[in-house]
């Protein structure tokens, strides 16, 4: 596992990290178990940061109690999602007692909301002590805008925003203006819907979001260079897989501190960290994928 600090915070994330959102969540639901495995395989394969928030369901509880011994080998970001102070308040400290932790590494704004009202709040918790810094999230290319305001007012450690072989909206301006103030950048959504499909929230009252048209065809492309043996060109690389390739490929942005991947399988551990191997993917390996699913 190789390993990259997180802009100015002096943090050091390894390459790839572990989501909670998604199969985890719901892996949460069906078997707590199977998901102390993932957190503890995790660790021991070298990913020493884990990425959850209150919106995941039992996440933030099931990742308390699996890195329960084991906190001091572990970055600890989770997010809050409040429309005002009081209810930032409360919800924060849920996240302390549900986390088992008297620390949050990383406090993220999740999608923006009320981040002028929620800002104060958690930087009070800095004063005191309790978190160490201050992230944003936001999955929705058209609120951009909003995050650059945001990420110009300097009081912000890391941004969260979807990166991938197939979507790339955030290289036109966010990822640009992180290298220049030396923010964070934490890649998410990175294989989900290329790869794999939105899995069923645990509520059954919600649905899976379709994947996009766009993901729709990158995957079936990707698949089928797999199938035409393709991929091989790539073994120089350590790739081995079509997952892999996508991951080395968002790692290849310089402005990238971590992949953040959730899985249900403690299996998959292993293939997402080799992608993490020193080895970067040279321009022309870059071109082929981007022309692949263009």
């Amino acid at each position: 596992m190789q390993y990259r600090t997180l802009g100015r915070t002096g943090l050091r994330l390894s390459e790839i990290s572990l989501g909670t959102s998604q199969t985890f969540r719901v892996a949460a639901r069906d078997d707590e178990s199977q998901c102390i495995r993932i957190v503890h395989e995790a660790l021991d394969r070298g990913i020493n940061f884990f990425d959850s928030s209150p919106s995941y369901w039992e996440s933030e509880r099931v990742l308390g109690r699996a890195l329960e011994g084991r906190r001091g080998e572990a970055l600890i970001a989770t997010k809050v999602r409040a429309e005002d102070e009081a209810a930032a308040r409360a919800s924060i400290e849920r996240s302390f007692g549900h986390l088992r932790t008297d620390m949050i590494d990383l406090l993220q704004i999740h999608s923006m909301l009320a981040w002028r009202e929620v800002t104060p709040v958690i930087q009070e918790y800095q004063r005191q002590g309790r978190v160490r810094f201050i992230g944003l999230t936001e999955d929705k290319p058209e609120n951009f805008g909003e995050v650059l305001t945001a990420m110009r007012t300097e009081d912000y450690d890391s941004i969260q925003v979807l990166y991938s072989l197939a979507d790339q909206r955030c290289c036109e301006k966010l990822l640009p203006l992180a290298q220049e103030m030396n923010i964070g950048v934490l890649a998410v959504r990175t294989i989900l819907n290329l790869l794999a499909d939105k899995v069923a929230r645990a509520s059954p009252a919600h649905r899976a979001a379709e994947p996009t048209p766009q993901g729709e065809r990158a995957r079936e492309r990707l698949r089928e260079a797999q199938a035409r043996g393709e991929f091989a060109a790539l073994e120089r690389y350590g790739i081995q897989s079509p997952g892999q390739a996508l991951l080395k490929y968002a790692l290849n942005h310089p402005a990238v501190s971590s992949v953040i991947v959730a899985t249900g399988k403690v299996e998959r551990i292993a293939e997402n960290v080799a992608a993490s191997d020193g080895r970067a993917l040279a321009s022309d390996a870059c071109a082929w994928l981007e022309e692949l699913i263009a």
